[in-house]
């Protein structure tokens, strides 16, 4: 296996392999203080509603952002929209550093939404454009296992800066943030010198020729030209953003404060939410590439509702540790059997559409994301009031009786006639 894996990481573009090596540090370091982000703001004197609301800013942030920024990865390239991402997360992580009070948090909550529809989204692009269909799968996969490896301590390694610091409060986190900035500045520059356009005839240019007919509102209609299915994915990945957004902002706060997990019971559920992927993305991204995104969507996803359930019902806080081995709706940075199930679903969301309305594509979802403004302050009201399991249990059923229904008429997108060869 390790051989094969050699000899396809050898044939990879060398951009692919540049952002393999980059990204994995941003991934690293944006892990770093994930777990804490949360009780950070609570620390602060944020309470349930005002968490609620600071979840709600990203959000919105996040979809007005999306619109341009897909027109422009479209038209101009996706590396600029990652470098503005990438400077972006930098300043995110000097404000939270540097915070005095929960409410200093609002501009750095707003430009971290900006910043998930910034990055990650539009390298995935570039993975999916550059490599050829039947390794699409393979490729997103192999992406998250490399990430994944040096992100197998993290947890722990925050554990101990927090503890050493004095604990999970102000003092004992911020230190976190400040590392952040380094390694952020670090991935920034390293991008901005080492992803090279491609010699040949490149995507970005192809894109560009593609965009110059019509406006700005034509170039965003003419998504859907060709395309039968993209009104109902839609729908299911607003369902799903829907019941992220519901419970993300209190699992932490279910786990410390219900269950009586402290720092280092958040460590090992890193440690083992990520050493899941490391094991079996991989095989799933085979999997996924040849019996179809679908299926192997469905053969991983009902882990993560049995998660979720255990999350609630988890006597004592050693028991979360397989939750992070299951993964949870909500759960931050979606490890275990989570992050294994996503790939074959956001491989099967870029091949939706054809390669020069990727971008776009993105930049659509993003903003129709913005419907979920109001969940998580309907969420933090709803666990002011007591409701915190049914904030937890919501998204299941949201899945399960909306969005998989609606997935399952939706046809896979593997070797379909629209994806370019």
């Amino acid at each position: 296996m390790f051989e094969n894996i050699s000899n396809f990481f050898s044939e990879l573009d060398r951009r692919i392999k540049v952002l393999f090596v980059f990204l994995g540090i941003h991934m690293w370091h944006q892990n770093l203080p994930i777990q804490y982000n949360q009780l950070y703001a609570t620390s602060l004197g944020a309470n349930p509603v005002e968490l609620g609301s600071l979840e709600s800013m990203g959000s919105v942030a996040s979809s007005i952002i999306s619109v341009p920024s897909g027109w422009i990865a479209d038209r101009y390239g996706a590396k600029k929209v990652i470098l503005i991402g990438l400077a972006l997360t930098a300043v995110v992580s000097a404000i939270y550093g540097l915070a005095s009070n929960w409410w200093t948090l609002i501009p750095a909550i707003l430009l971290s939404g900006a910043c998930m529809s910034l990055v990650m989204p539009f390298v995935d692009v570039l993975f999916i454009n550059y490599a050829k269909p039947k390794q699409r799968s393979m490729v997103m996969s192999l992406s998250r296992a490399l990430w994944a490896i040096p992100r197998i301590f993290t947890s722990m390694v925050a554990a101990l800066i927090v503890t050493h610091f004095g604990g999970m409060n102000t003092a004992g986190i911020q230190p976190l943030y400040l590392i952040q900035l380094a390694m952020g500045t670090f991935v920034f520059i390293s991008i901005a010198l080492w992803l090279k356009p491609a010699s040949d005839t490149s995507v970005e240019n192809t894109v560009r020729v593609a965009g110059e007919a019509g406006g700005f509102i034509q170039d965003f209609r003419d998504v859907f030209k060709g395309e039968r299915w993209l009104t109902r994915w839609i729908v299911v990945m607003i369902i799903r953003n829907v019941g992220m957004r519901l419970s993300m902002p209190f699992t932490p706060l279910w786990m410390v404060n219900e269950k009586g997990a402290d720092p280092y019971i958040l460590g090992i559920m890193g440690i083992v939410g990520t050493l899941v992927p490391v094991l079996l993305q991989i095989p799933a991204g085979r999997l996924a590439d040849k019996i179809g995104r679908k299926r192997a969507f469905y053969l991983f996803r009902p882990f993560v509702y049995l998660g979720t359930l255990l999350l609630i019902l988890a006597p004592g806080p050693e028991h979360l540790i397989l939750v992070g081995i299951l993964g949870s709706i909500g759960l931050a940075g979606g490890g275990g059997l989570d992050g294994v199930s996503f790939i074959p679903f956001i491989t099967m969301n870029f091949e939706m559409v054809q390669e020069e309305k990727r971008g776009r594509w993105l930049g659509l979802l993003g903003f129709f994301n913005i419907l979920s403004f109001p969940i998580s302050i309907i969420g933090g009201v709803m666990w002011q009031q007591g409701l915190m399991i049914e904030v937890l249990l919501l998204p299941i059923l949201l899945e399960v009786l909306i969005a998989i229904p609606i997935l399952s008429t939706v046809p896979d997108t593997l070797g379909r006639a629209g994806i370019k060869k």
